[in-house]
């Protein structure tokens, strides 16, 4: 079992914006939420100005019916009309907030942080999810994994909160940027142009 670690060595607490590399520390699945069913990230920062500093994320997964129920509710729909426009969108039901499936939608932030673990490859992220069988195995899964997104800095009580930004791109994490670019170089000097094309294929023949 590792030894538990605590506190942040690079002394500098991000400003808003700021592209970040994040590890997943903790991951839990929570099904019931004023917003719906999450998946709550607890995160350490591990670039190394920011590196040990706590962050968060709450990735969403998606409800077809209570998520509009929501979406209305806060809009000042009465429950009446919320039920009427469901009836019109093709839902059935009993009751507008019986219980509702609970899917992970390949638009979200769920979706996309595992995308990301999976270093953008789709096939896989997709093969993944075909051998879970619940989202509490799906944050189980995630927990030690990294991605890179996008810092949204909180104030409150003289104290600074990092979260990350849920409206700006999910990227994977290929590493420190001085790495990232030695695999951008890697992968240009492997890149066959025309003319050594050309010529591999003339050796070829």
């Amino acid at each position: 079992m590792p030894i538990d670690r605590s506190g942040s060595v690079g002394g500098n607490i991000p400003e808003n914006g700021v592209q970040a590399r994040f590890r997943i520390t903790q991951a839990e699945f929570r099904p019931e939420t004023r917003y719906g069913p999450d998946i709550e990230l607890e995160l350490q920062m591990i670039d190394e100005d920011y590196f040990g500093t706590p962050a968060r994320f709450w990735v969403r997964l998606q409800q077809p019916r209570m998520d509009k129920v929501r979406k209305m509710r806060a809009e000042g729909m009465s429950d009446k009309l919320i039920g009427e426009a469901l009836k019109e969108q093709g839902f059935k039901f009993k009751n507008i907030d019986e219980k509702d499936s609970t899917r992970i939608n390949r638009g979200g932030n769920a979706y996309g942080v595992l995308l990301a673990t999976c270093r953008g490859d789709h096939q896989n992220a997709e093969a993944i999810l075909d051998k879970l069988n619940s989202f509490d195995e799906l944050a189980k899964y995630l927990k030690g994994k990294s991605f890179v997104g996008t810092t949204k800095v909180k104030h409150k009580d003289d104290k600074s909160y990092v979260n990350v930004d849920g409206k700006e791109e999910i990227y994977p994490d290929i590493g420190p940027p001085e790495q990232a670019q030695e695999i951008a170089e890697e992968d240009f000097d492997n890149i066959p142009f025309n003319g050594e094309a050309s010529e591999s294929k003339d050796t070829a023949a």
